[in-house]
């Protein structure tokens, strides 16, 4: 029997289209998934450009300010 061969799609894709957006809005974390995803990059830049602290904490603030959004505040749809 052959072996299955799985692949674990990134989590930076989880924001890629109409669809997951309105998704992620409608359940009240679309801030939150952002700023995840901003941490996994974030850290992957820690692993592999240690040296770049101003993107580091450029990102880092951005998670903090997402996760402030997620906590505080409701995305609504604009009248038209």
């Amino acid at each position: 029997m052959a072996e299955k061969k799985y692949q674990i799609k990134p989590l930076i894709l989880l924001m890629k289209d109409e669809d997951s957006v309105r998704f992620h809005v409608q359940n009240d974390d679309y801030f939150g998934t952002i700023a995840t995803v901003i941490s996994l990059i974030r850290q992957k830049i820690a692993k592999e450009c240690p040296r770049d602290a101003l993107l580091k904490k450029s990102l880092n603030n951005l998670e903090k300010d997402l996760m402030f959004l997620q906590k505080n505040y409701q995305i609504s749809r604009k009248k038209k």
